[in-house]
């Protein structure tokens, strides 16, 4: 007999490289525990995080998903989706609404007015918006307000972020779950799933660049006063380092990323002059033999330069300033050896590797930055289980209305 799914969360990334997939249930004590796994390669069915092939990536899909299933001996019927692509832009808006009521107190229903009036610009007819997130709120010239209901006043301003993306990059993603058989209960972007499995929250305060380096882009979010002000994604992976070495070492692709990934190194400091390794060569010949400080010349330029053109990035648009609590690096090729060292140069700030959160049960197996979207995901669905079942104690409650605006995001759900 079917066991009931309405205490499931299922959440799948679907990455340029490979689709992750994790089933996980709400155990009795109200935690999360992962029950089963899986992954697979998009077989050429992605580029640049958008979908170019549906046949591919649903075929992936349902590889993953069964992989998945079987592992966790439950069957699903919805998820949460990540979604990513450098088609995705973001922007920030301010609305402005006057307090409705003869006693001026601050209702909902205000909140919900200010930030309509907020999101009221002009969006391309090919694009949609995918998130609508609150920054603050400021109440008759008071600003830095986290939470105005219940206070009083004449006017509310709100200042919101908008993320963006292509129409059809979404109706593809949909299009695929559809051909899976699988309905989608909440559509995520990358970024955003990253930030909460990855930042801790006096980053957030005080102002962090959180980069995901995928196989073919990067991820850029920077979040401020704890909330999100900048979202991009850049035509940037770890492909291009692993071309680099396929360039430098003459070697196949599948050595390369072989290479990149055991002996990739990106700094000195971390590989001694005397340090090698063995390198097998094509046609059955004999095994060539390199220095490994010699990969440090190949990859560490690549990495520069993509920390370099986000630096400019980040500059020309004003948002350079604004990571006081330094940088955190996530995704698969934030694995390189040394890759931290090169960030704080090129940033001028402090620099680590984001890990996510772990999770029981199965949890350990998707514990490495390059799953910290699909935690993230988790998470996101967790949040969003607690306020439909109505979980949480006292004191939960108020953690969760403190947190970053979470009891706003609960009124914005239809915007979502």
């Amino acid at each position: 007999m079917r066991q009931k799914e309405n205490d499931l969360i299922v959440a799948i990334d679907i990455g340029s490289s490979k689709i992750s997939v994790a089933i996980s249930e709400i155990n009795d004590t109200g935690n999360i525990s992962i029950i089963g796994i899986g992954k697979s390669d998009t077989k050429g069915g992605m580029r640049n995080g958008i979908i170019i092939n549906i046949e591919s990536v649903v075929k992936a899909i349902n590889e993953a998903v069964e992989q998945a299933e079987i592992q966790a001996g439950r069957e699903i019927s919805s998820a949460i989706v990540g979604v990513s692509g450098n088609n995705v832009e973001s922007l920030n808006s301010k609305g402005i609404v006057a307090i409705s009521g003869n006693d001026k107190e601050i209702r909902e229903f205000d909140i919900t007015r200010v930030i309509e009036a907020a999101k009221a610009v002009a969006i391309p007819m090919d694009r949609q918006i995918l998130h609508i997130i609150p920054q603050n709120f400021t109440v008759d010239g008071q600003e830095g307000i986290k939470y105005p209901v219940g206070m009083v006043g004449t006017r509310l301003e709100c200042q919101i972020h908008i993320i963006t993306t292509g129409i059809s990059s979404i109706q593809n993603v949909v299009k695929s779950m559809d051909r899976t058989g699988l309905s989608i209960s909440n559509v995520v972007l990358q970024n955003l799933a990253n930030a909460k499995s990855i930042l801790y929250e006096d980053e957030k305060e005080l102002g962090v660049l959180l980069i995901d380096l995928g196989a073919e882009t990067a991820k850029v979010t920077v979040y401020c006063e704890q909330a999100p002000f900048y979202n991009a994604i850049y035509s940037l992976g770890g492909c291009l380092i692993t071309n680099d070495i396929i360039a430098g070492l003459k070697v196949p692709y599948a050595t390369a990323e072989k290479i990149k990934v055991v002996y990739g190194v990106a700094s000195f400091d971390y590989v001694s002059k005397d340090e090698v390794i063995e390198i097998p060569s094509v046609g059955g010949r004999i095994p060539k033999i390199v220095k490994r400080s010699d990969l440090v010349y190949i990859i560490r330029p690549r990495v520069e330069e993509i920390f370099e053109i986000i630096k400019e990035d980040l500059t020309r648009k004003g948002f350079i300033d604004k990571i006081n609590g330094g940088v955190v690096l996530t995704g698969g090729t934030s694995l390189l050896t040394g890759i931290t060292d090169v960030a704080q140069e090129i940033f001028e700030t402090s620099a680590r590797i984001g890990y996510p959160h772990k999770f029981s049960g199965l949890g350990d197996q998707i514990s490495g930055p390059e799953y910290s979207v699909l935690n993230g995901l988790i998470l996101w669905g967790y949040e969003r289980f607690n306020r439909s079942n109505d979980i949480f104690s006292k004191s939960k409650k108020e953690e969760y209305k403190g947190g970053f605006l979470k009891k706003v995001k609960t009124i914005l759900e239809g915007f979502f």
